[in-house]
């Protein structure tokens, strides 16, 4: 399984690409080959941010970790590397961001209707 959506973050000048996969490692070699990113993605993880530029990044979702505890998890980092790439640091700016993108991947999965947990 893979589903994917992007939002645009206009008052960021950038996008963020969330993708949620049963195939994590996978979907991360791919975006560095695409983008000529000279690592290797290795590992099992339940959730991955990976910036391409300061105009676009990618949040990764491990479907087979699927929980509010991980999209939480990978928001705030998303959330702390759009912003500080930026220099801003205020709370209220990143608060506001990590709510907007909650709510736009929460109506997205709603709407793929993909089956969320409660964590481990």
């Amino acid at each position: 399984m893979k589903i994917t959506t992007t939002l645009k973050l206009p008052t960021y000048s950038c996008e963020l690409v969330v993708t949620v996969t049963d195939n994590l490692i996978g979907e991360a070699n791919r975006i560095y080959k695409k983008y000529k990113i000279k690592e290797e993605f290795e590992g099992e993880c339940e959730g991955a941010v990976v910036l391409i530029d300061i105009d676009k990044y990618f949040l990764l979702l491990n479907a087979k970790y699927l929980s509010h505890n991980t999209i939480a998890h990978e928001i705030f980092h998303a959330t702390v590397r759009v912003t500080e790439d930026r220099d801003i640091t205020d709370e209220e700016a990143q608060a506001w961001l990590a709510g907007h993108v909650t709510g736009v991947i929460y109506k997205f999965l709603a709407k793929k209707n993909i089956v969320i947990t409660h964590g481990r």
